[in-house]
């Protein structure tokens, strides 16, 4: 449902993955202002395509926290019985 049903069910996990959230963020943006022009010739040192490549693993892994937020976030965790009552 939302953050406070997240650190109801579990406080420590929930502001664990608050704070890996918070950290890729701050990553992302540094490697975002520190690379160079993708398209550029040299590829000593911190070049645009490395800085790339590491913005779309650290979107990928972001959006797996996230998920994984949600999923702590849900007000029943447990599976339905079944068959059905």
């Amino acid at each position: 449902m939302g953050i406070r049903t997240a650190i109801e069910h579990n406080a420590l996990v929930a502001f664990l993955l608050l704070f890996a959230i918070g950290w890729v963020v701050l990553i992302g943006l540094q490697i975002s202002s520190q690379m160079g022009s993708p398209t550029s010739i040299d590829w000593v040192g911190r070049h645009g395509l490395g800085g790339l490549m590491g913005i779309i693993v650290m979107t990928v892994f972001l959006g797996l926290i996230i998920a994984a937020f949600g999923a702590l976030g849900e007000p029943d965790p447990a599976p339905e019985e079944w068959p059905p009552e």
